[in-house]
């Protein structure tokens, strides 16, 4: 479940045309009839996926005598506001941790905190759909991002995989050996030690040490101020040992392809990729340690999706049948076992047959409890592509200090010129 790369996140302007209907449809309320049809938002993933939900749904349609109606979403971020402002949304849908705060602050979600018992869930997961207390999303699964390791990469190249340092400090330390016996073995320039991504969610980690958000309470971009500069220089610190590149710099889309390709023998990346490995590079052997420290603290992120409720449902009733079983233990472990994704609920990972047939995945099973959600209130879409501009003008080979401090005012002025329109 790629689910950070699946979704794309909703335009400013989508959103404020949500809240105007919002508004306008306040006063009909949740209405619950005696409907025996429940509409059901979602998009489409891989055929396992679709396979395991058309069974979620036959097992629900079985035991309530209902008909659920699908509506797939090529892009639910956009398209899923068209339909709240037209009144045609699904009385249920998927939401994206990321696309949550825009989603609660227009109103149009139900709360479902007497629907589901959030302390069921990881308490870091159930945080990322809680508002006030209250939560308005029963989160169906997660992705967390850990470190592959090619063994015969590091085989060939001579380097012991017990030696690769525990933090991110130690490893720029560590680096330029390592990348010289990869060079020595390979060829310089065919592979590198490990990729880094030039984007905001993969230097999350990096921008938000010391307490650090890069969105300040107003709304603005705060990519420049001297602490994540120092901090984000760290990762062009690691670009300037030579031994990390991003995924474009080895020729290719991401570092999914390039660990699958032999480009990077170290490459950080999540779950979803597991059985992309798998099926796809049938002849790599790898291992999968948790992603390094920063700062002496463990982090990493985490991607998740919730089912959410329309508030302007006609169906309230099947709806809350519909998310606690999905969510619920049962629904839950047929979900994850069927696909092999993360569960978001403890009981469910503790019994998981997928996770016993894979105990490689237990990495990103346990990451759950330190991972950061990916998530950081309403102008959060306009930092990400405003910092993906700017950003790898410094992440390569050379780069200074100076360099990164002149990237990140220029991602301000981006960013804070769209916010104030």
């Amino acid at each position: 479940m790629k689910t950070w790369k699946k979704v794309s996140l909703i335009s400013l302007t989508l959103v404020g045309a949500i809240g105007l209907v919002a508004c306008g449809n306040s006063a009909s309320g949740s209405k619950n009839t005696q409907t025996k049809t429940l509409t059901v938002g979602y998009w489409k993933g891989s055929d396992t996926e679709n396979a395991t939900f058309d069974k979620l749904v036959k097992n629900f349609e079985k035991e309530n005598k209902v008909n659920v109606k699908p509506k797939v979403y090529t892009d639910i971020t956009t398209q899923l506001p068209t339909d709240l402002s037209g009144g045609t949304a699904p009385d249920v849908f998927y939401i994206d941790s990321s696309f949550y705060p825009y989603l609660q602050k227009e109103g149009v979600l139900n709360d479902l905190s007497k629907v589901v018992n959030k302390d069921d869930f990881y308490s870091s997961i159930a945080k990322a759909f809680e508002s006030d207390g209250k939560i308005y999303a029963a989160p169906k699964d997660v992705s967390t991002l850990a470190i592959y390791v090619n063994k015969d990469i590091f085989a060939k190249a001579g380097i012991d995989v017990n030696s690769i340092p525990k933090s991110y400090e130690e490893f720029i330390k560590w680096a330029p050996s390592a990348q010289a016996k990869i060079d020595a073995a390979y060829g310089k320039g065919k592979v590198y030690l490990m990729n880094m991504n030039a984007d905001l969610t993969r230097n999350w980690q990096f921008i938000t040490a010391d307490g650090q958000n890069p969105i300040t309470k107003a709304g603005k971009a705060d990519l420049s101020n001297p602490t994540i500069l120092k901090n984000l220089g760290t990762v062009v610190d690691m670009f300037n040992t030579g031994a990390v590149a991003t995924p474009q710099q080895v020729g290719v889309g991401d570092e999914g392809a390039g660990f699958g390709n032999g480009k990077f023998a170290m490459a950080l990346t999540g779950n979803w990729n597991f059985q992309v490995f798998n099926t796809q590079y049938k002849d790599l052997h790898y291992t999968i340690i948790p992603n390094l420290t920063y700062q002496g603290k463990e982090m990493t992120m985490q991607y998740t999706v919730g089912w959410g409720e329309y508030k302007d449902t006609k169906a309230k009733s099947l709806a809350d049948k519909w998310i606690q079983y999905v969510t619920g233990k049962d629904g839950m472990s047929t979900w994850t076992n069927g696909v092999g994704t993360l569960a978001t609920r403890p009981d469910v990972a503790d019994s998981s047959t997928f996770l016993k047939a894979n105990p490689l995945l237990q990495v990103h099973q346990d990451s759950i409890k330190f991972a950061t959600p990916w998530q950081d209130g309403t102008n959060l879409t306009t930092l990400v592509s405003s910092y993906g501009n700017f950003i790898p003008n410094v992440f390569k080979k050379g780069a200074t200090a100076a360099d990164l401090k002149t990237a990140m005012k220029q991602a301000d002025q981006d960013a804070n010129s769209k916010i104030s329109k």
